[in-house]
């Protein structure tokens, strides 16, 4: 199984321009569902990791339950806890991961161990900038997203420490374009990381060097630049349409040196469904980030 990092993150830019047919900034929450089941199907064009050349796509189709409560939230984006969350600050604790990925023959992995399952678990802060509620009803937002998560790996017969990374960037939604039934999303951000992450992708220890692949030592710092741009559908309530294209930038990357380091640039994009088919009639009101 080849690894997916979904790096459906971010472009940077967002000016409210023609302010004058706005209301003035409310930070508002939202209410949903405090439960939901349904089915989500989706297809990924991706590669195995930052850098790398090697490419992955993914199908799948499986069924999802959402719970949210004030302090534990199941599904939106991760399993996690709540610590603050405010209609303009949010502060929790989540979830995120890659799944393994085979070193393929003729790749620059031939031979050297397979990726591991990845967990990451940790901080996560995200700061509402600036909200616009328009007069046709739609509603513009900028927040700020920060995340710290410790990253473990398991092959199934232990579970091994692979050090940190940090992220950080800014995420633009424009909801209710078209009469409500479509919104658009722009993000961007920068991910650093530890030495330990990055001698788990990077390094070449002696006993797997070739003529090719030369002993190299991996060095922590920055890994890549993310750009993003989707769109996404509700034709009714229950059913959400998405797409969404990234451009990578790994230019300067820490180990752009490294024999594994195959690239600096790439493209990804992703479409998927989801239909909500149960969800309670009770609500909860929380900060959200879709």
């Amino acid at each position: 199984m080849k690894s997916i990092h979904v790096n459906l993150l971010f472009i940077f830019t967002v000016l409210f321009a023609h302010t004058a047919h706005s209301q003035s900034d409310s930070f508002s929450m939202e209410d949903k569902p405090v439960w939901e089941i349904g089915v989500g199907a989706g297809y990924l064009n991706s590669n195995d990791y930052p850098g790398s050349n090697d490419p992955n796509k993914a199908q799948f189709a499986l069924p999802y339950f959402i719970y949210r409560s004030d302090l534990f939230r199941v599904g939106d984006g991760g399993v996690g806890a709540v610590a603050l969350e405010e209609p303009r600050l949010k502060l929790d604790v989540s979830l995120g991961g890659a799944l393994n990925a085979e070193s393929e023959s003729g790749s620059v992995r031939d031979g050297m161990p397979d990726l591991d399952l990845l967990f990451e678990f940790g901080p996560r802060l995200q700061f509402r900038i600036v909200e616009k509620h328009w007069s046709n009803g739609s509603r513009s937002r900028l927040d700020w997203d920060s995340k710290v998560r410790a990253v473990a790996g398991t092959d199934f017969k232990g579970v091994r420490a692979r050090g940190f990374v940090y992220s950080t960037g800014l995420a633009f939604r424009q909801r209710g374009i078209a009469g409500n039934k479509i919104d658009l999303i722009l993000n961007a951000d920068i991910t650093f990381a530890d030495r330990r992450y990055n001698d788990y992708l990077y390094s070449v220890p002696t006993q797997f060097t070739t003529e090719q692949r030369t002993f190299y030592k991996a060095r922590p710092g920055y890994v890549e630049s993310r750009a993003f741009l989707g769109l996404a559908l509700r034709p009714i309530e229950t059913l959400r349409i998405f797409t969404g294209v990234a451009l990578f930038s790994y230019a300067n990357a820490a180990n752009e040196s490294s024999p594994l380091f195959e690239t600096d640039t790439s493209t990804q994009y992703a479409v998927g469904i989801a239909w909500s088919a149960f969800r309670s009639k009770k609500t909860i009101s929380v900060f959200s980030a879709e």
